[in-house]
């Protein structure tokens, strides 16, 4: 079980790595720097040397061979492949385990899909909606190998306490547990909010408006909840974007109203929890958030002061998937640390290293 958690901590942190390395492309301007797939120019390395370029240009005589670009999108793959294997590896130890497999499981499918969305991503020409389900995805993948990585620490906890009874009173949160609705709804909005922030990076409406709080003036009279949601199809490629400026500025304006409620809403959350968190590991994670949550405002703010410098945007993409799973993580330790210790029953079956939990 040790090993299989050390597997777990590796694929997270190679997921995180993912993430960003599929936000540099993205932002670089490179999700096209390979025009098919999964190879690069009909290989499985980008060009290099002026021979390898001419044999490309050769092949897809169409193409602007741009060999910068295309070693940014063939990195993004290497690394996105051996994510693929380690969580092939995780489904594969579950089941040999014989713990873990509909979450394993669901890993598996999930990374498949992204690999899928990542092939379609590049075969339709950076297609806005696939460019955002490939995102989500990137992050839904990040938060359920986070939540393996909880249950898995549960059980070897629970499973070494010496009493399960003074266990349980120990770690049980009395004050938290009406607060789940709350958390609930400020992990939807934060949802929204991150799908927000993917359709204003993939229709290329990040760098409309740089004045504050809300957009130049007059962009209320421009502003069109129908055309920011308008889907661009028929189009040869989508790169750069295709949308007119009131669409992107339309876009880019409910992306900062979002901002404003998601801040509101889960720092308002943050806050109740630390106040009335009794564990240590409770009001650590409630700070965390509290504190991902100012630092994510203040890396929008950058962008748009300092007109979207490259790292300052990847980190931004970071911190929202960063605090996307420490929402989720902790919800999912509230619902675990409920505290109806007499409907709480934990049966540890030693013998055959299982555990029961009847709530």
């Amino acid at each position: 079980m040790n090993r299989f958690a050390a597997l777990i901590n590796f694929t997270l942190v190679l997921t995180l790595m993912v993430i960003a390395l599929g936000a540099y492309t993205r932002l670089t301007d490179a999700g096209l720097g390979c025009p098919d797939w999964p190879g690069c120019y009909g290989k499985l390395t980008a060009p290099l040397h002026d021979i390898h370029i001419a044999e490309a240009q050769a092949k897809f005589p169409d193409a602007q061979i741009e060999p910068h670009k295309a070693h940014n999108e063939m990195f993004h793959r290497y690394v996105a492949g051996l994510l693929g294997l380690c969580v092939l590896a995780i489904a594969l130890s579950s089941v040999w385990l014989k713990k873990f497999r509909l979450l394993s499981g669901a890993l598996l499918l999930l990374v498949v899909f992204q690999a899928a969305l990542g092939m379609w991503s590049v075969t339709l020409n950076l297609l806005p909606l696939i460019v955002l389900a490939h995102l989500l995805g990137g992050f839904a993948l990040f938060t359920l190998v986070a939540l393996l990585r909880v249950e898995v620490t549960w059980q070897l906890i629970i499973v070494s306490a010496d009493s399960n009874r003074n266990f349980a009173k120990k770690i049980a949160e009395p004050n938290l547990g009406s607060l789940l609705p709350l958390g609930c709804l400020a992990a939807l909005i934060l949802v929204l909010q991150i799908a927000l922030g993917g359709w204003t990076s993939s229709n290329y409406a990040a760098a409309v408006c740089y004045q504050l709080p809300i957009c130049e003036s007059g962009w209320s009279e421009r502003f069109s909840l129908q055309s920011a949601f308008s889907l661009p199809l028929g189009h040869e490629t989508y790169e750069y974007g295709v949308l007119p400026y009131e669409a992107r500025m339309s876009i880019h304006v409910l992306h900062r109203l979002g901002a404003i409620l998601t801040v509101l809403l889960l720092g308002s959350f943050a806050v109740l929890c630390w106040r009335r968190a009794k564990t240590r590991v409770m009001r650590i994670l409630a700070a965390s958030i509290g504190g991902l949550l100012l630092l994510q405002l203040t890396l929008g703010v950058l962008n748009i002061v300092a007109q979207l410098p490259l790292l300052n945007a990847v980190a931004h993409n970071l911190v929202a998937a960063n605090l996307l799973m420490l929402q989720i993580v902790f919800i999912r330790q509230i619902v675990l640390r409920r505290p109806a210790i007499e409907n709480l029953s934990i049966v540890v079956k030693t013998s055959e290293d299982k555990l029961l939990i009847d709530r």
